[in-house]
């Protein structure tokens, strides 16, 4: 089941050496990457993007929340991954990750994250100090800062993973097959925990949850994000609003989200209509004619691509209802494409622009 579930990674491939390898050809160092950071943020995002949505298709549209979710939590999931860490659960358990597996996992002392949703959920459930390696993207909270990074966009580094001698490796979809196949023929646990579909969200962080032992904070996180989404729900706004969202532009290509997306899925919950509701895939390249035609009211614009007033002055884009309003607005992709604790903010966030 496992093998079926990385199949999207082909998808990854296709867009990087079709669309954007040919680009980068010739681009300065920086840092560690061998690519611009524009460029790298593009990417990274197309592989969070890719692996998210592939099983978006196929899901269920998300279920309305109940009465006692939407109470307000004390603690916001953001808060949560500042706190200390907690403890590993004091005996071994059995789980069924998001892969369909059955997995054993004996202690979890010492864990590495090889996606950002799955270190966020980790440090928002009070287990940040039991990592001990995340991938390249795992960013936030602060503390990630200080812990070693096992490898990037490529996958991980087997043999930094396996040398820092791990209890359990969090996994998510993507570029990773690989190295987890490896993983798991050396006999580390490797658990599957990143969330393919919106309302399997709040599974994933059960999941990890049970893992680490902090089972009751991962309840008070997921009924954070139903509050999110039914306070969204309560508050849709009187007239229907059509968005966009810019995820790239320009050189770059058109790229945006489609159907199953989380970014559409998010926009709908917020009573937005997303003027690519109509197309075939997830995960789309988007014509200047066709956004010419649909002339959305709100853009929402990938806060890695720039600027708002950058956009303003593109060819393609100057004349839209949404540009000359004034309503184009930059967002975090961090927060709007993991599925992780933040992403109740996120509906937040885009229920509030809504309404403005």
């Amino acid at each position: 089941m496992r093998n079926a579930f990385f199949a999207n990674a082909e998808g990854v491939f296709f867009i990087f050496n079709k669309i954007l390898a040919p680009r980068l050809q010739g681009r300065p160092m920086k840092g560690s990457f061998q690519m611009n950071r524009k460029w790298i943020a593009l990417f990274a995002c197309v592989i969070l993007c890719i692996s998210v949505f592939a099983g978006c298709a196929q899901s269920e549209p998300a279920a309305s929340v109940s009465a006692e979710a939407a109470q307000e939590a004390s603690v916001s999931p953001s808060e949560l991954a500042a706190q200390p860490s907690g403890s590993a659960p004091a005996a071994g358990v059995s789980v069924t990750d998001m892969a369909g597996d059955e997995v054993t996992v004996e202690k979890a002392d010492r864990i590495v994250s090889l996606t950002p949703a799955g270190t966020e959920i980790v440090c928002a459930l009070g287990a940040a100090k039991q990592l001990v390696g995340i991938d390249a993207y795992s960013n936030y909270p602060e503390i990630t800062q200080s812990i070693e990074i096992v490898g990037d966009f490529n996958g991980p580094d087997v043999e930094k993973v396996t040398a820092l001698e791990p209890d359990v490796v969090l996994a998510g979809t993507g570029l990773q097959q690989d190295a987890v196949d490896k993983l798991g023929e050396m006999g580390i646990t490797v658990v599957v925990v990143e969330a393919t579909a919106f309302d399997d969200i709040p599974k994933s962080i059960e999941l990890v949850g049970k893992i680490v032992g902090m089972e009751d904070v991962a309840e008070q996180v997921t009924a954070d994000i139903d509050a999110a989404v039914k306070s969204a729900q309560d508050n849709q706004p009187s007239e229907e609003k059509t968005v966009y969202y810019a995820m790239s532009y320009g050189d770059m290509g058109n790229w945006t989200s489609g159907p199953g997306s989380f970014i559409n899925t998010m926009i709908e919950l917020a009573g937005g209509k997303c003027i690519t509701a109509d197309q075939a895939a997830p995960w789309i390249e988007y014509s200047l004619e066709d956004l010419a035609a649909a002339d959305p009211d709100i853009i929402l614009l990938d806060s890695s691509m720039g600027s708002t007033e950058a956009l303003a002055e593109v060819a393609g884009y100057k004349d839209l209802t949404a540009v000359r309003n004034g309503n184009v607005y930059a967002i975090d992709a961090d927060v709007f494409t993991r599925p992780g604790p933040r992403i109740g903010e996120a509906v937040l966030e885009i229920s509030e622009i809504l309404n403005k």
